[in-house]
């Protein structure tokens, strides 16, 4: 096929890059990029971009008027560690091999021999790194240069907490800018933030609510967030989605979650900001999804559109005129590992 600056890869991704490159314009010959892929943990559209206008999201509302906001982008599969296996080699979970959750007494894995992005970006000597919810395996075909996960780390300092999230992209940030001054080629990377909000957490560590809303808030036993602002909200101001009943029970779990989405906003333009203060903001591809729909009835885990629809912004610093516009093309999450291989390093399989 016929080379835009890119490579467009054979994959079950392909028609997906197709439409995120014609999306975006095309991309600049000879260029490489780095990435940031921004992905949440049950994470819908309560948010100020998709007309949400009681939770308070100001940094996602930043980076949308900065990017490609799609309103049709789907996830393949509407559970957590198939999702982010299909995110993580473009291929089904029933091609891959992580038929469901990985972690405890699923151990589900994806086949020894799937070639994922990072086992062909590390290949192709291009540094990677994730920092937060993995949940993928096993390691060997998921490798990452620089890790802090759930694996090494307690979740909730990897994936909620925000300054520890902030400090560690600096800390990759600064490998990245130590490794050019080192005289080499300036190769680009990859990095994978996955954060935990607003993904419930009542049946794992009910103390800190049914959202985690309560952790790092300061008060007593909870812990504090030095970087975070608790934005709190009512039952009575909530929009309840319109596939969830309307009863207090869920307005009250809804105001719950909205607290950690402000969190999960707040991280979000922390991460942008170490990004920019590093100097990599006109370098880097960013792009913000979800793994699958929210924890409500008929979401997560459902093939319903509440289920498997998911938000996503791609914000690339060569289309500017495309910024702030939004696009109805169908998109799948399956085509990022492509299209992340091709803007990095023009890979071939």
């Amino acid at each position: 096929m016929q080379r835009l600056g890119i490579k467009m890869l054979v994959s079950p991704g392909r028609t997906v890059l197709v439409l995120l490159v014609c999306c975006c314009g095309g991309v600049v010959v000879g260029t490489k990029r780095n990435v940031l892929l921004i992905i949440a943990d049950d994470a819908g559209f309560e948010t100020e971009v998709y007309n949400n206008t009681v939770v308070r999201t100001p940094h996602l509302t930043a980076l949308a008027q900065r990017s490609v906001i799609f309103q049709n982008a789907f996830s393949a599969v509407s559970s957590c560690s198939p999702s982010r296996s299909t995110i993580l080699t473009g291929l089904p979970q029933h091609q891959n091999g992580m038929y469901g959750l990985h972690q405890g007494v699923h151990h589900f894995n994806s086949f020894d021999g799937v070639r994922s992005l990072p086992l062909l970006l590390k290949q192709a000597n291009i540094r990677t790194g994730i920092i937060g919810k993995k949940h993928v395996g096993p390691g060997p075909v998921y490798p990452f240069d620089f890790a802090y996960t759930e694996e090494n780390s307690s979740v909730l300092q990897v994936g909620r907490n925000i300054t520890r999230i902030k400090l560690l992209v600096r800390k990759f940030l600064d490998g990245q800018k130590e490794a050019e001054r080192g005289g080499g080629e300036a190769l680009p990377f990859f990095l994978y933030v996955a954060f935990h909000d607003p993904h419930r957490c009542g049946h794992s560590q009910p103390q800190y609510g049914a959202f985690c809303e309560k952790f790092g808030n300061g008060e007593s036993g909870m812990g504090r967030i030095p970087d975070w602002k608790p934005q709190y909200y009512t039952p009575d101001q909530v929009k309840v989605p319109y596939f969830v009943p309307d009863t207090p029970t869920s307005r009250a779990d809804i105001a719950a979650q909205y607290t950690t989405v402000s969190r999960l906003d707040q991280g979000v333009g922390l991460v942008l900001q170490e990004l920019r203060d590093a100097g990599f903001e006109n370098e880097t591809l960013v792009i913000y999804s979800s793994d699958n729909g929210v924890p409500f009835p008929n979401g997560r885990t459902n093939l319903y559109g509440s289920g498997v629809a998911e938000p996503m912004l791609v914000s690339s610093p060569e289309h500017r005129r495309r910024w702030g516009q939004s696009s109805r093309a169908y998109v799948s999450l399956l085509g990022l590992r492509s299209h992340n291989l091709a803007l990095t390093e023009n890979l071939t399989e």
